[in-house]
């Protein structure tokens, strides 16, 4: 039988428990929103370098919002961008995840890391 202050713990950690989303985690691994790991996303599954505009096609999104993302993806080096020169004149920017294995490798990292740290409070238990 529980105190009246373990029992109020217990039912806080049931309440703030719940179904974990592995992209939540994956996204934070990486320092992203969740929106914006959508957008990574895509681009980790394509083998082709993609524009803003294909991006935001492919998931109904504002290109504007694409853009400002894929702007923290290239201050943060987790893409590259090509230029395309047009025909016409004019040209396009593509991007492309720049090295999925470092970046698996970095995820895998960090979850380890938290798997290493829950395993450390529940041996403090």
């Amino acid at each position: 039988i529980f105190s009246t202050r373990k029992a109020r713990i217990f039912k806080k950690m049931n309440y703030e428990c719940g179904k974990v989303d592995i992209e939540e985690l994956l996204a934070c691994s990486l320092n992203l929103k969740k929106s914006e790991y959508k957008i990574f996303k895509v681009l980790f599954k394509e083998e082709r370098a993609l524009t803003a505009i294909e991006v935001s096609d492919m998931l109904t999104l504002y290109r504007t919002t694409v853009q400002k993302v894929l702007k923290k993806f290239l201050e943060n080096s987790l893409v590259q961008r090509f230029q395309e020169n047009l025909e016409n004149g004019g040209y396009l920017f593509r991007y492309k995840v720049k090295d999925k294995q470092n970046i698996k490798r970095h995820i895998r990292f960090i979850l380890k890391r938290w798997y290493d740290s829950g395993n450390e409070m529940i041996e403090k238990l």
